[in-house]
């Protein structure tokens, strides 16, 4: 029989309120979270399971925008 993970190893969260996270946008596109943790990109808004989520505390958090693409960065 397969064993299961606690529930508290994964919590259904989103990036746009998780402190471990930088918030972007381009032009009118979804924000995008870049996870300080996994180094990677997530759309913000959306719904995931997620091991080191903690909750920033910050209800309005700051988004940068941006009206072109920019070159890859490193994170």
């Amino acid at each position: 029989m397969a064993t299961t993970k606690s529930k508290d190893s994964k919590r259904l969260a989103q990036c746009i309120k998780c402190k471990h996270s930088t918030l972007k946008q381009w032009m009118e596109n979804p924000i995008i979270a870049i996870c300080h943790i996994r180094h990677e990109r997530f759309v913000a808004a959306c719904d995931r399971q997620c091991t080191f989520f903690e909750l920033s505390g910050n209800p309005n958090p700051e988004i940068t925008h941006y009206d072109e693409y920019e070159e890859e960065e490193n994170f």
